[in-house]
C-alpha cells in the first residue's frame, strides 16, 4: 500500500529508515519515558520555529509558544530550544554519579558558583552565600521530575516553567575528558560541545505528538489554535518566580563566558528539526486537539495539570499507533478497547479483556509487516521493532494504568482514579455536564472504550455475555462517584460532570 506523510517534504527519504518508522513516524521508541514524550512536545511548543532553516536567528529569537500553521509542507520544519548548559549544571551536577562528572564540568560549576556569590548579598551572619546557593539549588531540585541513575546532563525538572524544560543533551566521555581545552579559559567550548542531536532520552516522540497536534488544528475550528497556545503557555509559566531565578542562574554564566551577548549557535540556541508522521494519524487528530482544548481550559493545580496532560499525550500516542495498525491491515472493525472493572477472574469480561489486549498488541506489531523487506533487513529489525511498537504501547499504557497488572500474566486495560480524572476532563467541556450514556458513547467515539452493554453489542457482532457488561457499567459509575464527576437524577438518570470551571 501506499504511505503519504505529513508534512511532504522533498528532502524526507522514508524509503531509507526502518519499517516501524514508516508506519508509525519518525519516531515512536521504547526508551523515552512517559514524561519525556511530554517534555519534548512542550520544547518544540515554546521554541521559535521556521519552515527551513533560518540563517540569522536573531530574527526569530523571540518568537515561540504558538502553534504555527505549516505553509509549506514542502520545507522541513525546523526548530531552535535554548540549551541552558550553566543552569542545567548548577541544578544537578553536584546531585549526580561521582563517576559520570567530567573535570571540565567539575571546574565550570565551581567558576559559576564564585561568580554567582559577587552577585548575591546574605544579610545574616549565621550563613554565607554558598549556603544560599545550595539552598536555590535544592529548591530547583525540588521539582525534579526524571533522574535514575542518569548523568546530570540527561536529568529533567517538572514543566512549570520554561527556562527549566531543557533539551536533549549529551556528553560525550572522550570529547569531555581529552577533546576540551579548558585550561585557557575556553568555557565557552565547554558548553557547546555537547551532543545536541542524538536523539536517546528524548528520542522525537513529543515531536510526532506535536506533529499531530498541528494535523488536527489544520482540520479544526482556527480559534482552537490560539486558545491551546494560550493555556499550554500559562501551564509552563505557572510559577514566575522559577523564571526569575532560573534567568538570574543561567544569565550570570553568560556574563562569564560569552561577555559579548552575542548570539552562538550550541550556546544561546541549537538547531533540531521536524521529521514526518502518517498522514493517517489526522484521521483522530480532531479529537487529539478537543481534548487538549477541554483539559487545558479546567482550572486544576498546575502540578496536577501537568500530570494528566502526560497521561492523556500518552493515551492520544496509544490511540494513533492503534488507528494506524487499524488502518494499515485494513481490519474491518475498529481496535476496540474493553476495559475490565469487574472482580471475578473467571468472568467472561475478563476474558475478553484480555483477549482484546493481546489481539491490540498484535495488530501493532503485525502492521510492521506490511514495510518489512526479509531479504534487505537486519537480524535485529524485527526484535527492535517489537520493542518500539508493541512493547512501547505496553511500557506507556502500564505507566499511567490503563493497562494492569503491572507485572505478570492476563494484561488487559481498565482504569484508576487519574484515568477517569483524564477522560471526564479531556471529554467534557468545564463546567458542563453529559448524561452517563452520552459520555459512554463520547468514550467509544474517541478511544473505543467499551465498558457497558450497548456499546459492546454496537461494536461485537456476537455476544453472548452482554448481562456482564451491566455489573462492568455499574463498576464505572461507582468509579466516577467516588471521584466526585457523578450526580445522580434520579434511580434511572445519573450526569456526569467536568466541574472545574474557573
Amino acid at each position: 500500500m501506499t504511505l503519504e506523510y505529513f508534512p511532504k517534504f522533498q528532502d524526507y527519504k522514508i524509503t531509507d529508515h526502518n519499517p516501524q518508522i514508516q508506519v508509525y513516524g519518525h519516531r515512536l521508541y521504547k526508551d523515552q519515558t512517559l514524561y519525556e514524550f511530554l517534555l519534548e512536545f512542550l520544547l518544540v511548543f515554546m521554541s521559535p520555529k521556521s519552515e527551513g532553516k533560518v540563517r540569522d536567528y536573531s530574527i526569530i529569537k523571540d518568537s515561540g509558544y504558538y502553534f504555527d500553521a505549516i505553509e509549506d509542507e514542502s520545507k522541513q520544519l525546523h526548530y531552535y530550544p535554548s540549551p541552558r548548559m550553566g543552569l542545567k549544571r548548577f541544578i544537578f551536577f553536584n546531585r549526580s554519579d561521582i563517576e559520570k562528572r567530567f573535570e571540565a564540568d567539575r571546574q565550570a560549576l565551581e567558576l559559576h558558583r564564585e561568580h554567582l556569590k559577587q552577585s548575591i548579598k546574605v544579610e545574616s551572619s549565621n550563613y554565607d552565600e554558598d549556603f544560599a546557593l545550595d539552598v536555590i539549588q535544592d529548591l530547583f531540585y525540588g521539582y525534579n521530575a526524571i533522574l535514575g541513575k542518569r548523568s546530570w546532563f540527561a536529568q529533567s525538572l517538572l514543566s512549570l516553567a520554561p527556562e527549566i524544560i531543557f533539551s536533549e543533551s549529551i556528553g560525550n566521555k572522550k570529547k569531555r575528558t581529552e577533546g576540551l581545552d579548558y585550561t585557557s579559559d575556553n568555557w565557552l567550548e565547554v558548553d557547546r560541545k555537547f551532543e545536541f542531536n542524538q536523539h536517546m532520552f528524548m528520542a522525537r516522540g513529543g515531536e510526532v505528538y506535536y506533529l499531530h497536534v498541528l494535523q488536527g488544528l489544520n482540520k479544526i475550528d482556527e480559534t482552537y489554535r490560539d486558545e491551546i497556545s494560550i493555556k499550554l503557555k500559562e501551564m509552563i509559566t505557572s510559577i514566575p518566580q522559577l523564571s526569575i531565578l532560573a534567568q538570574f542562574i543561567q544569565g550570570e554564566w553568560e556574563d562569564v563566558v560569552n561577555p559579548s551577548g552575542d548570539f552562538v549557535e550550541n550556546f544561546h540556541f541549537i538547531e533540531k528539526n521536524l521529521q514526518a508522521i502518517p498522514k493517517e494519524y489526522e484521521n483522530v487528530a480532531p479529537f487529539t486537539v478537543i481534548e487538549l482544548k477541554n483539559l487545558l481550559n479546567s482550572q486544576l493545580d498546575a502540578f496536577e495539570k501537568v500530570e494528566l496532560l502526560g497521561m492523556l499525550v500518552a493515551i492520544q500516542i496509544i490511540r494513533m499507533m492503534t488507528h494506524r495498525s487499524q488502518m494499515i491491515l485494513n481490519l474491518p472493525n475498529k481496535q476496540a478497547w474493553l476495559l475490565d472493572l469487574t472482580k471475578n477472574p473467571q468472568g467472561a469480561i475478563r476474558k475478553q479483556a484480555v483477549s482484546s489486549y493481546e489481539q491490540l498488541e498484535e495488530n501493532v506489531f503485525r502492521a510492521i509487516f506490511t514495510k518489512y523487506d526479509e531479504d534487505t533487513a537486519q537480524a535485529n529489525t524485527i526484535t527492535n521493532a517489537a520493542k518500539d511498537t508493541s512493547l512501547l504501547v505496553r511500557k506507556l499504557a502500564k505507566d499511567i494504568g490503563l493497562v494492569i497488572p503491572p507485572k505478570g500474566a492476563n494484561m488487559r486495560m481498565s482504569l484508576n482514579e487519574n484515568l477517569v480524572k483524564v477522560l471526564v476532563l479531556s471529554l467534557i467541556k468545564p463546567g458542563e455536564r453529559l448524561l452517563f450514556t452520552t459520555f459512554l458513547e463520547k468514550c467509544y467515539e474517541h478511544f473505543n472504550i467499551i465498558i457497558g452493554p450497548k456499546e459492546a453489542e454496537k461494536h461485537f457482532e456476537e455476544i453472548s455475555y452482554l448481562n456482564d457488561f451491566n455489573e462492568n457499567e455499574q463498576n464505572f459509575l461507582e468509579l466516577l462517584s467516588n471521584c466526585g464527576f457523578l450526580k445522580n437524577l434520579s434511580d434511572a438518570t445519573s450526569i456526569v460532570e467536568n466541574p472545574f470551571k474557573g
